[in-house]
């Protein structure tokens, strides 16, 4: 199995929503929204709009054997136009998932030091993100250095200094 790790492209849109899709409707649910409905859903709606096209906006993604199998990205919100896991404007939140045939790898570490690395490349002194309390990848944050900086009730919101 060979993975690759590359910048992101605007024709990986389309798999980058997937790949929002699956961060934020990652419990088996049978009950889950369609995707188109998933994606309308407030709060998510507004995540992927303009990729690109704001001061900031990074992303990569990994390829195994040349499938895309995960991406994971950052952009910076404003207090009028934020997401989960939003802090401040400095701040940039970071997003991530990997697909279901692809996880324990280690593609999840593989995609959020690469964007460590990239941010710390652009001055960017800290990295936010949110997580659900039972949610897995908790662990994966942890490890890869993101403290709690506030417990939301069933979520954390996590901060990685760089």
């Amino acid at each position: 199995m060979n993975i690759l790790l590359r910048k992101s492209q605007h024709s990986d849109v389309p798999f980058m929503r997937e790949m929002l899709y699956e961060a934020v409707f990652w419990r088996p649910n049978p009950n889950k929204p369609s995707f188109e409905e998933g994606l309308s859903a407030p709060g998510v709606s507004h995540e992927l709009v303009d990729w690109g096209e704001r001061d900031g906006d990074s992303a990569v993604i990994a390829l195994v054997d040349s499938t895309p199998a995960g991406a994971a990205w950052y952009r910076f919100y404003t207090d009028d136009n934020s997401i989960r896991g939003y802090i401040e404007e400095t701040i940039p939140v970071l997003v991530i998932a990997v697909h279901k045939d692809y996880r324990r790898l280690g593609i999840g570490e593989s995609l959020i030091n690469w964007l460590i690395d990239h941010a710390s490349k652009q001055n960017i002194r800290s990295i936010s993100l949110m997580v659900s309390k039972d949610n897995h990848a908790i662990r994966l944050y942890r490890k890869c250095g993101f403290l709690e900086y506030a417990d939301k009730g069933h979520s954390l919101l996590m901060l990685r200094k760089l």
